[in-house]
């Protein structure tokens, strides 16, 4: 399993993110409560906002960490740690979850990247071109 691991000096609150999906178009924007107990740039109730642009599909599901401690996921933490935001560097036309929303077909695909990001009560994962995050 290779992965890059993407937040290194921010990151989801670890108690209730509460995330909040929004879609237009082709493009996927995750809002969150960032962690403001192990980040001191945050204050309590400081949000963050991951858009993906050029985004192909999605998958938003309420696996949570119990969950994929005990099996339920398709990776194991040995694999990849939970908690974080990577991008996956595996075959995403093969390694993705079922039943992914599909926005648009993959013309293009050699642009295309495999995020996860694992929050307290959710799992999201897209194929997209491109991401950036907004702290508001």
């Amino acid at each position: 399993m290779r992965y890059q691991q993407l937040n290194h000096n921010w990151n989801a609150d670890p108690n209730a993110p509460s995330p909040h999906l929004t879609v237009s178009g082709q493009i996927v924007q995750l809002e969150f409560y960032l962690n403001a107990f192990q980040f001191e740039q945050f204050q309590e109730g400081d949000k963050a906002c991951l858009a993906f642009r050029n985004c192909h599909k999605y998958s938003f599901t309420s696996l949570n960490d119990e969950g994929y401690y005990n099996g339920q996921h398709r990776y194991k933490n040995h694999q990849l740690p939970w908690g974080y935001f990577y991008e996956l560097l595996t075959d995403w036309e093969v390694d993705f979850p079922q039943g992914a929303f599909i926005l648009e077909r993959a013309a293009g695909s050699t642009q295309l990247h495999h995020f996860i990001f694992f929050l307290r009560d959710m799992t999201f994962e897209c194929v997209a071109e491109s991401w950036n995050i907004q702290c508001m």
